[in-house]
């Protein structure tokens, strides 16, 4: 099992994690045309600047998948280091949702490093394989505070688990 260090800003603490082995299969491209229907509909949705769906890499926070709207600052394949305290690294340490209104109203999250490119408000969930290591997170955020309807996190919530049941049989099929 392959583990990585995190930073829970919530906290300040550190902690090791469960991320993707080597092993497991690859998102196969019929499901990443999937996951990026869904990147670009809860993007829409919540009238947000940026879906995204990151992954956790050994060093980083990857974004695996990005809505394609215009406005999106985020490309696929951009990351961040782990041990930043970033959104994603958060719910990834503490395998759940996260809810950021402002970040700017909040001490511990106002010089979070997506702060840098104005990206002051997030939600996002963990999504995992079913083993329990972790592939990443399916998000949202933006440049103005944020305060998600219900419906709207409940199709967040839905996504992941459409992407937890892909993942679930990816593994099936090796």
């Amino acid at each position: 099992m392959t583990k990585v260090r995190i930073k829970l800003r919530s906290d300040g603490s550190y902690k090791e994690v469960p991320i993707t082995s080597p092993d497991k299969p690859k998102v196969e491209d019929d499901m990443k045309k999937g996951w990026q229907n869904m990147a670009n509909l809860i993007a829409s949705f919540t009238n947000v600047r940026a879906g995204l769906i990151m992954e956790i890499t050994k060093e980083a926070m990857q974004v695996f998948l990005m809505s394609e709207n215009e406005s999106n600052p985020y490309k696929v394949g951009g990351n961040d280091y782990l041990c930043h305290g970033l959104y994603c690294e958060t719910v990834v340490g503490t395998d759940k949702e996260l809810s950021i209104v402002d970040a700017m109203q909040l001490e511990s999250w106002k010089d979070n490093p997506d702060v840098d490119i104005d990206m002051i408000s997030y939600y996002g969930l963990p999504i995992k394989w079913p083993d329990g290591e972790f592939f990443g997170t399916i998000c949202v955020l933006d440049d103005e505070p944020m305060d998600l309807t219900s419906d709207q996190k409940l199709l967040l919530r839905e996504f992941k688990s459409s992407m937890e049941k892909d993942l679930k049989l990816l593994m099936s099929k090796n």
